[in-house]
């Protein structure tokens, strides 16, 4: 249960977070630490972000989550790990330090702790923070970490796929596409996937499909370019998705917008409205003037107005 420092960290804003980082910074736990962080990480925006840790206590806040993850307190769980990798990842590069001494370390111990000692959305934080680092060759480095997350989830006909959250699902899919990168000086980078990460791929698409009313049109966007980035063509996926983002265009971002057209185009899908078909019967209303709703009414016997004399008698003029 969380203590009375971490709900009020939780419910206030990233600024009023930040100033009470201030103040009482120096004597949070690592808990504490990390609920803080994580509040400035999710209500704030990146230029925000980039704001406040130009603050000085805020820089030592994000040095000390740092600290934590190189080396995590024997009692603290691998949620709030997660939890503190994926805050430091969305703060500038500045503040993430050595990925290979923090988040890499964590991602490696996966492999090595039973299935049960981590959650499906814990792995996937870390994994999603591990390729935000750099241009994402930190995760390049720990593709076997990759693999034995992507093999634990499709274990059992994907039963562990079903506990990740909306986010934790997009998450994971990007992940894993980060680390198939194959690059190479001088030569075009490729995708190199492996049969496990297509079974995820099958297992999280009969998911959106199945829940496509729940989930967030933004995650949607997401989902669709991590198709395109990795080169799976799901045609039933893309043309479910599709009257989402045309319906809802305006809760995407202009950035999701166009990568979302650039993998309809790469696939040749259609991203339109749905077509209404043919009509097989004419509707007749009032006021279609093509198609009368009224039989015109008899209007009787049509009467004209004669012309009217301007002087009762005729004028007669005197010759001059």
């Amino acid at each position: 249960e969380k203590s009375e420092l971490q709900q009020q960290l939780e419910s206030v804003s990233a600024v009023k977070c930040a100033s009470i980082v201030q103040e009482k910074g120096q004597n949070f736990s690592p808990v504490v630490a990390i609920e803080a962080l994580c509040t400035m990480a999710k209500k704030s925006s990146f230029k925000l972000r980039e704001d406040l840790f130009k603050q000085p206590h805020v820089r030592q806040l994000c040095k000390r989550v740092q600290e934590i993850l190189k080396a995590p307190p024997a009692n603290m769980d691998m949620f709030d790990i997660s939890r503190a990798a994926e805050a430091l990842a969305k703060f500038p590069d500045d503040a993430r330090g050595d990925a290979a001494m923090s988040v890499g370390a964590v991602a490696n111990s996966l492999s090595r702790l039973k299935s049960s000692d981590w959650s499906a959305d814990s792995a996937a934080k870390l994994l999603w923070s591990l390729a935000r680092y750099g241009k994402g060759e930190e995760i390049l480095k720990h593709r076997q970490a990759v693999t034995h997350v992507v093999k634990e989830l499709v274990r059992d006909k994907g039963r562990r796929v079903h506990d990740l959250s909306y986010e934790g699902l997009t998450h994971i899919l990007w992940a894993v596409t980060r680390a198939r990168f194959q690059k190479r000086t001088g030569d075009l980078q490729s995708v190199h996937t492996e049969d496990s990460d297509n079974l995820l791929f099958q297992i999280a698409a009969k998911r959106v499909i199945d829940e496509i009313d729940r989930f967030p049109v933004s995650l949607l966007a997401d989902i669709i370019y991590t198709h395109h980035e990795i080169g799976i063509r799901n045609e039933r996926l893309f043309r479910v998705i599709c009257p989402k983002i045309v319906s809802k265009q305006n809760e995407i971002r202009e950035d999701q917008m166009a990568k979302c057209i650039k993998a309809y185009a790469r696939f040749m899908i259609p991203l339109k409205e749905e077509a209404q078909g043919f009509r097989t019967m004419a509707v007749v209303q009032k006021g279609d003037f093509l198609r009368p709703s009224d039989k015109p009414k008899p209007m009787g016997k049509k009467t004209f107005d004669k012309p009217q004399a301007l002087y009762p008698e005729p004028m007669l003029h005197a010759k001059q």
